[in-house]
Order: C-alpha cells, then structure tokens, then sequence
C-alpha cells in the first residue's frame, strides 16, 4: 500500500489503530471519516485492478482471478463498517451520505465488472479451465467469478451497459430511499397514554417500557407507544379493541403516505430490476435471481410454494375459524379482524393447553439465554465463547464482545459482536447477522477468522425489569447465533467463498436449524431456570410450548407462504402493469392469505424492507426452501441424540464449515448421505402424517405439486 496522504493520517479508517486480531476501531469513527477513506481506497483499488488488466504475462488463476480476489480488500474493510453502523448506529448526518456511498460503490463495482479488456483475461482462464490443476476451492472461486462477470453485464454491448450502469446507480439509490424512510416512519409514531385504564391487559414490564419512554420525553405520569421494539405484546396481550386497532394500522402504515411513503419508491424499484433484468436477457427479474439460485428458475418456486399453500392454507383456514368462533363466545367479537388475531389466538392456545406465555418470560432472562447459546454451542461444536470487557471497542455500550475459541485446542476462530437492544431513530428494525470480516487469506498469506455482529431489537431493561425475553425471541437469538456459526465455523482461503456467503435458498438453513435445539429440553436445562425458585422449566411445559407451536402451524407456515408470493409476483410480473402498490397486494391477498387488508390499513410491501431494502428479491421463498431442508437435518439429531459428535462433527464440517466452496445440494448430501425429503417438515408440523396429507375438515383433499428440487 502506498503511504497514507497527511491529510488522511489522524482517519482511523485508513491510519487504523492496532487492536488485536484486526478488530475494527469502532469507538472513535466519525461520519467524516468515511467519505475520504472510501475515496482513497477505491484510487488504491482501481490500481490493483489496472495491475491485473495490463499484465503482459497471459492470464493465469493465481496473475488474474486470484489476484481479482485479493484486490480492494481495503476498501470492502471500510464499506462493511458503513454498513453496519448504518443499519445498528444511524445519525442524520450518516444517512445524508449513504445514498452517495452506495452510488459509488456501485459504480466502482461496474467499472470492473464492465471492463472488457479485464472480462478478456478473466474469460481466458474459464475457458481453459479443463486444463488447469485447480484444487476444488479454486474452481469454485474462478467459476463464480466468471459467473460475476457475465451476470454483472460483462457480455454486454457498450450501449446496454452504458444503460445497465444507470440502472444499477438508481437501485442503490432507491434502496436507500427505501430504507430510510422506513426507519424515519417508524420512529416518527408516537402514541401518548395518559390513562393507564387504556393499557388494559399490557404486562407491567410493558407498561414499566412506555413509561420509560415517557420519562425520556418528559411526559410525566404519562405512557409513550413506540413502534421499535415492534410493539407486539399490544396485539398479544392489550383487551383495549381499539389501541390493537390503532397500533397495528400504524405498523402496517409505516412509509405508506405521509412524509416518508414508499409507494412509488417500491414501484420504481421493481421497475428498474425488471429493466436491468431485460438488459441482461431474462424475461423478468425472478428469473434472474433464480438463475443463480438452488431452485434455479420460478416455476419451480411456484411450484414449491403451491404445494405449501395446498398443505397451510386449509389447516389456516380452519384455525382462524378456531380464533373467530373462540372471540364470539368470549368478548361477543362477530367479525374478526387482523388486530383481533393475536390477542384471541393466544388467549385461545392458552386456554387450549393450559399454559400462560407470560409467566415463561421470567425463565428467559436474555442473560441467561446468551449463557446457555455459549453452552449449546459448546457442546454441539466443541467451541468456547469468553465475553471480554474493554478489550474491542465498540460503536455502543450496549454492544457485547466474546472471543470465540477451539475448545480442544484453544485457537481463536473468531470475534462475536452481541447487540441486542432496541434504539429507536439510530437502529433499523429486525433481527440480523453481518460481518466486519469474512474467513480467508490476508495480504500476508496468513488465515485470517471472522468478525461477526448478531444485532437484535429487545427492550432494554429497567431497574424494575430485566429483558424477559418470549419463547419466539429466544429462538431468534439461536437464529442469528446460527448465520453468526456459519461465519465463525468457517473454513476456506478466499473471503468471497466463506461463511453465509452460498446460494442464497441455502443460506437459511443453518440459521432455522439452531432454533430447533432453542425447543428441546435437554438445551433449555442449561439456562431456563425461574430467577426466585431456580426450578427448572418442566418437561410437560416444554412439550406444551411445541405443542403449541404446531397448533397455528398451518396459518404459519401460510403467512410466510403469502409473503414468498408477493415476493415473487412483485418480481415476475410486468412492471408497466402495475398500477399501484394497493392494488398488486389485494390480489395476492385474495389468492394466497386469510384476511383482506381493511380499510385504513397499509400495504405490507411499503415497508418490507426484506424486498426492497434488503437482499431477499425473488428470494423470500428460501425461508420456507430452507426449513424443508434443516427440518430434515434436525431429524438426524433427533434419532440419534441432541449432541451426537458424529453427527455433529458432520454438520460442521459439511454445513457449516464449507460456506460456498461447494454446490449446496452436494453438502446437503454429504451431510445426510441421501436426498431431500420434502415432507420432514410438514411431519415435524403436524401436517403431514405418515399416511399421506392430512385432510382438512372442508374434506376437499389438497393438491400435491411435485417434490421440492434441491438443485443437484
């Protein structure tokens, strides 16, 4: 690397300080910092390219696609940490400059992968590939470079991507757009409360929240509803109709009209991925992304999630009928509507099994949950996670750090990020897992392991209550611990193959199969315990809470269904026929889910940022594709012992150690020495005896589309 110009050296973004194993300088970056460092290492970057294109010796792997690989490692460094202190630790001031930033990296990305002299050398490789003595790793990684390439435009005429580098600039700009208002919508509703008769039925730890938020704003005596963290427990627990109705218009209504409305964000989002999709000769945008994908094409999603929709939709059906008769006996309720649905389906399923969600709470002290993730990781893959204190910095208090190890031979294998509470204004909803750094090689020749963030949305604890966590926001702990596995498990020598980077209907499974150890008693022994009598959560209560699960199973299983639709109809049908974002959702309403949206209520695509903000175009559908495949893995594990070394000796090193070096069809097999079989999850579920589809009460038998095609 060149030396570092004065004016960059007190950025610690290019002059970064030592910490150890590479750890980013988080504590002390500055929205200013970012633009200077992403400008000088895209200058380094462009050099290292121009290295590799005007080589006048041929091209070989290790002068072309290998170097490929090694080239901007700087720069992706810096852009990974804007990324993750864009969705964890926003300003105005960080959001004014992501839109510029995105711009730029898509056109440093296009300005090499449109390059024609550098697609020659890359080509020139590929195709004498059979000649070359590559081991499997190697192929892989010039195989899904080429691919890059072509499925970046590098085919294309000068004129075509001279339009698809205009295309791409107007995603990323869009993306932001999206995203932004969807964090601004969120944060701008607020509801005060000044009687507290209104939050009949609410928790005290609820109600001890809003008036948290209250203080916060000075609103003594009074409560204040938030829309982050998602305000659940109203719709699950509130008796007041109306604040259920309110609440859940809001949600829906978030970046729907108003200030911040996606509406037409959303159309003019589909509609440049169906022209960029054009230029690159597919039919629609699904059909671009799929071409890259397990399920390779969209008849064969459709195909998938109509054989779902033939399984969840009558066993949905039948349940909402539970709830609607079960709310007539009990409030007189002669029309059920959405807001009703939580609140009478829990009173229901409690009553049904004898068994009070919230008194469970205090068995999940969040805490204690990340206590026992540390000893159900121990023990299924023989790792140890020490938390430090002070030793990284971190972009929060709140943020927790733990040095990952080799439990036999004590080698650290990775740096866990924990940030679990909810800011709103600052923090983008949800739950995910990223990455400051990927597995692989560094500059030195060295193996460098991964650096990975779990960022969740819980209410933060008060003096009077700890973060008591539902059996729903235990397994999305597990859930992201599971992505977080796949990076820290990690083997490989290039970063771009390593960790969650694989097919994307495969990059779930890891993630939904740890939530199945999160039901089992012999993993919640290790920490569900209540906090006053140390007892541990009983077996027939464990059994209840599966029970449980599987009795809305069907309407379940059936909403992510319908959102893996609206997902692929926003991305398979032609754009100019849309007309607006309304109208396109009341369709697939009416063809896929169980209510109609009611008047005053928004769309679910103006804020879905999973589509529109984030990577799940046209992928949305892997949520379902891949619980089919873990429900099967989990089967192993469930014949042969939670803990069984073998097997999990196998899953670590067929699942989760060989990120994207391998075909993910051919590392399900290794793991399970056989094919799919597309009905473990329907049985798991309840909904699938051994005897064929369960009947449901209309007794019309469901249609039965073809098996689900893993790919290989």
């Amino acid at each position: 690397m060149s030396a570092t110009p004065a004016d960059l050296s007190a950025n610690p973004l290019v002059n970064v300080p030592s910490y150890p194993y590479g750890a980013p300088p988080l504590d002390i970056i500055k929205t200013e910092h970012f633009l200077p460092a992403i400008e000088h290492y895209m200058s380094e970057a462009k050099q290292q390219v121009a290295d590799i294109k005007n080589n006048r010796a041929p091209a070989t792997f290790k002068n072309t696609i290998e170097a490929l690989e090694f080239s901007g490692r700087n720069l992706g460094r810096v852009t990974t940490i804007f990324g993750n202190l864009a969705g964890a630790a926003a300003d105005d001031s960080l959001r004014a400059i992501e839109t510029q930033v995105s711009i730029l990296g898509v056109q440093h990305g296009n300005d090499i992968m449109l390059d024609a002299d550098l697609f020659k050398r890359v080509k020139a490789v590929y195709d004498d590939r059979a000649n070359l003595k590559l081991t499997a790793e190697q192929s892989m990684l010039l195989t899904e470079t080429y691919k890059m390439f072509v499925r970046s435009g590098a085919n294309l005429d000068d004129a075509k991507k001279t339009e698809l580098r205009a295309v791409d600039e107007k995603l990323a700009e869009l993306a932001t757009t999206f995203k932004n208002n969807t964090v601004k919508g969120t944060d701008a509703f607020e509801k005060v409360i000044e009687d507290e008769k209104e939050l009949v039925g609410l928790p005290d730890r609820v109600k001890a929240m809003y008036k948290d938020y209250a203080d916060e704003k000075g609103l003594t005596g009074k409560w204040l509803i938030k829309l982050s963290p998602p305000p659940i427990d109203i719709a699950e627990y509130s008796e007041n109709r109306a604040l259920r109705e309110e609440i859940h218009k809001a949600r829906t209504n978030v970046a729907f009209g108003g200030p911040f409305d996606n509406r037409q964000v959303v159309l003019d989002i589909v509609a440049a991925r169906q022209k960029k999709a054009e230029l690159l000769g597919f039919a629609d945008y699904a059909s671009f992304v799929l071409d890259d994908r397990m399920a390779k094409n969209p008849k064969t999603v459709m195909d998938f999630l109509d054989r779902n929709e033939a399984v969840y939709k009558p066993a949905a059906e039948e349940f909402v009928k539970k709830v609607a008769d079960y709310a007539q006996k009990t409030d007189g309720i002669t029309e059920l509507k959405p807001w009703d649905m939580g609140y009478y389906s829990r009173k229901l399923k409690e009553e049904a099994f004898q068994l009070n969600m919230e008194e469970l709470r205090p068995y999940f002290d969040l805490e204690a949950v990340l206590e026992g993730l540390r000893k159900h990781a121990e023990n299924l893959f023989n790792i140890d996670m020490k938390q430090t204190t002070g030793k990284y910095p971190v972009y929060h208090p709140d943020v927790k750090v733990y040095e990952v190890t080799d439990k036999s031979t004590g080698e650290m294998i990775g740096l866990f990020y924990g940030d679990f509470y909810a800011r709103p204004g600052s923090k983008s909803n949800g739950a995910w897992m990223s990455i400051f750094r990927n597995r692989g090689l560094n500059e030195e020749g060295n193996n460098d392991f991964s650096i990975v963030t779990n960022t969740c949305n819980f209410a933060k604890p008060t003096e009077e209550h700890p973060t008591l966590l539902s059996i729903d926001e235990v397994r999305t702990v597990f859930h992201e611990f599971g992505h977080g596995l796949h990076a820290l498990l990690a083997k490989g020598d290039y970063q771009s193959l390593t960790g969650t980077n694989v097919k994307w209907d495969f990059v779930e499974l890891p993630s939904q199969l740890q939530e199945n150890w999160a039901k089992q008693k012999e993993t919640l022994d290790t920490f569900a315990k209540h906090p006053e009598t140390q007892m541990l959560l009983p077996a027939d209560v464990i059994q209840k809470i599966n029970d449980m699960e599987n009795f809305d199973a069907g309407y379940m299983g059936l909403r992510q269904t319908f959102f893996g639709k609206l997902d692929m109809k926003w991305h398979t049908t032609d754009s100019k026929t849309i007309k607006n974002v309304e109208d396109f959702e009341d369709a697939v309403i009416r063809d896929t889910w169980v209510f109609p949206r009611e008047y005053g209520v928004g769309t679910q695509s103006t804020s879905f940022g999973h589509l529109f903000g984030g990577g799940y175009a046209a992928g949305y559908y892997s949520y379902k594709w891949a619980e089919a495949l873990e429900a099967d893995v989990f089967s192993e594990f469930e014949k042969k012992g939670l803990y069984h070394r073998e097997s999990a000796d196998k899953l670590k090193e067929h699942i989760y150690g060989r990120g994207g070096t391998a075909d993910p069809a051919e590392l399900f097999h290794a793991m399970m020495g056989r094919e799919l079989d597309p009905d473990a999850l329907f049985r798991r579920e309840g909904l699938l005896p051994e005897d064929g589809l369960k009947k449901p009460a209309n007794g019309n038998e469901p249609k039965k589309p073809p098996a689900i095609n893993t790919g290989k």
